[in-house]
């Protein structure tokens, strides 16, 4: 039995994927910057895999570890206490560029997740597998380059930790959630009441 698309689906300016650190983080910055964001637990396999649970506590040395320990507790403290939407038994199935329905030249990203089909301006991606982010962006029209990072913004598309080969370390996460956080308002900012060009 197939659900309604209208009951099953919702709008969000942003989803985050990934509930460990690097999700955790920008899920805040987004919110200090007035940002409506849906954070999901991660991209179940066959969609582009956030690992978000890869960087075990083990991997790191026992400084590293405390302070990423110390970080994931002020985190999930900060995120309860502002109420923001993370939901860690939700998972990200599916990504798809697809056309706004109210602003045809405009395209919005569909998440779909076993709950229904989340629809956003932007996605932010977080310690995504590298094997199958080469294979997402080329299903995109994507490749690895200089210019991915700003190509993929233009797309409402933002990364953090993701087609790194080593793990960022707690400060270099916390930093680029800050910086991403900042480019999804602004990219924000400047759409709203424009026609996206895509």
């Amino acid at each position: 039995m197939s659900t309604s698309l209208s009951t099953a689906s919702e709008s969000t300016t942003a989803v985050v994927i990934g509930t460990g650190l690097s999700g955790l983080a920008v899920a805040g910055e987004l919110s200090r910057r007035g940002v409506e964001t849906v954070t999901v637990h991660g991209l179940e396999s066959g969609a582009p895999s956030t690992m978000t649970t890869a960087l075990r506590v083990t991997d790191l040395s026992s400084e590293d570890s405390a302070e990423y320990l110390q970080v994931m507790r002020h985190l999930r403290n900060h995120v309860a206490s502002l109420g923001l939407d993370v939901r860690t038994n939700v998972s990200a199935q599916h990504l798809a560029l697809v056309e706004h329905p109210k602003a045809k030249s405009r395209l919005r990203w569909a998440v779909r997740t076993e709950t229904g089909m989340i629809f956003a301006d932007a996605v932010v991606l977080t310690r995504c597998a590298h094997n199958q982010f080469r294979r997402f962006l080329a299903d995109l029209g994507f490749s690895l380059g200089e210019t991915l990072v700003q190509e993929l913004a233009g797309i409402g598309l933002f990364l953090i930790g993701v087609a790194e080969l080593s793990s960022p370390s707690t400060r270099e996460l916390l930093r680029q959630a800050k910086a991403v956080g900042k480019a999804v308002a602004e990219s924000g900012r400047l759409s709203n009441g424009l026609v996206a060009a895509f």
